[in-house]
């Protein structure tokens, strides 16, 4: 059964719809190390930095909507997300709302967002969870321990390519609100997505997500 969880990033799960073409304009690669590629780009409007960061695993397409969708194990992997709560899911249309908390280092407050999720796949075969801040985020009260973040936009891409291996794209831009100095949060642009590909390499191939069969998935040929 598949455990519904996230993405996102959560300074890490956001994104603009533009990288859906790659076609970003004044976006500049900042790392490639360990089969990682992150680029940075400017965001219209925003001191803050947007993220596009790649890398190439094998797996099923299930596996790795099985590993997005783990609620109960965010920390294994995803980088400073402490918690994941599901306020609503809907598994006919792929859709859920989820809280998540986001662990910011001293002296900065924990943050959380509050987020709808859409899972889809096109007729390539792509599968796509986007992300972003939810329409009705005002109807659940903001967690003691934690600052509400006011946007959130993300997207994982998951690509098959050959021989059972998947590019995997993460891309985001989110506003912690609060008082973070901009270089603080733009430092993350490169720390945030490329621990959190670290982590999804090193739990990927765990039994609990290859054996995962999603009916609203199709796998490559």
């Amino acid at each position: 059964m598949i455990r519904w969880h996230t993405l996102f990033w959560l300074l890490c799960c956001c994104v603009t719809q533009v990288w859906a073409n790659d076609t970003v304009k004044n976006s500049g690669l900042i790392l490639d190390k360990n089969n990682i590629k992150i680029w940075k780009y400017k965001v219209p409007q925003s001191a803050l930095y947007g993220f596009k960061a790649t890398t190439v695993v094998k797996s099923s397409l299930s596996g790795l909507v099985a590993l997005i969708t783990d609620t109960e194990n965010p920390s294994r992997w995803l980088y400073r997300t402490s918690r994941i709560d599901v306020l609503m899911r809907d598994d006919v249309q792929q859709s859920f709302t989820i809280r998540v908390i986001t662990d910011f280092p001293w002296p900065f407050t924990d943050r959380e967002a509050v987020v709808d999720v859409k899972i889809s796949q096109d007729a390539k075969g792509i599968v796509r969870i986007d992300s972003n801040e939810s329409a009705f985020a005002a109807k659940y009260p903001v967690s003691d321990c934690c600052l509400r973040m006011p946007m959130v936009k993300g997207f994982w891409l998951f690509k098959p390519i050959a021989n059972g291996m998947i590019e995997v794209t993460m891309s985001g831009h989110a506003d912690p609100g609060g008082r973070i100095p901009v270089g603080a949060v733009n430092f993350l642009i490169q720390e945030h997505p490329y621990n959190t590909l670290m982590g999804l390499q090193n739990v990927i191939g765990d039994e609990r997500y290859q054996k995962v069969a999603n009916s609203h998935i199709k796998e490559p040929l």
